[in-house]
């Protein structure tokens, strides 16, 4: 049976993030609450897909709620809630973020396409159909002329075969990229997290 965890904190965790006045953690207020809560929620994602890690599934719609969810609060999103300077109690931030600033936006970033790449994961695309006998027949034989390079075609070298052709040299357009599976993805989001909380996180 699948796993099912009701998408409605997500939805209440981002009404949260449009108060303009966020409170956070020990009564944070202003950016440093925003940020903070922005954290907070950020956390509960990855507690929600921690079940993908031992081979449990869950719900492609927690999944793509959840990949929302980090791909709103990551990237610049994130990065624009640490204007220089912003050490206000209790911020939970180090002075390391604006001494390594480069590092830090590269991690916010890399957080930021993890979340997209597990949302294209979320949902596994349908499988393409079969090709009929005429396609499958077209792909397989091609003429003369296309199994001709440019330097045969100048008569620098001699025709090659079918055999010695190179599918790429004939124009043939490479299928979709494989899409990792959703464990794999979710590792490398706990793990780039971990580096930030290391580096820049008291």
């Amino acid at each position: 049976m699948m796993k099912t965890i009701s998408p409605w904190p997500l939805a209440f965790g981002i009404a949260l993030t449009s108060v303009v006045a966020v409170v956070g953690h020990g009564g944070a207020t202003g950016v440093v609450g925003e940020r903070m809560m922005g954290m907070m929620m950020l956390g509960e994602q990855v507690q929600l897909l921690a079940p993908v890690a031992s081979g449990e599934p869950v719900e492609p719609k927690v999944i793509q709620t959840a990949a929302d969810m980090i791909s709103m609060h990551s990237g610049s999103a994130m990065t624009n809630l640490f204007p220089e300077g912003s050490l206000d109690a209790p911020t939970e931030a180090r002075p390391e973020i604006w001494a390594r600033w480069q590092e830090f936006s590269g991690l916010a970033q890399r957080l930021s396409d993890l979340g997209d790449e597990l949302g294209s994961a979320a949902v596994p695309p349908a499988p393409a159909a079969p090709p009929s006998p005429v396609q499958a027949l077209v792909s397989t034989q091609r003429s003369e002329w296309e199994r001709m390079s440019f330097a045969s075609l100048m008569g620098l070298a001699p025709v090659r075969s079918e055999a010695e052709v190179d599918p790429t040299e004939t124009g043939a357009i490479a299928g979709p990229p494989a899409t990792r599976p959703v464990a794999e993805i979710y590792g490398d989001i706990t793990r780039t997290c971990a580096s930030c909380h290391a580096a820049f996180r008291q």
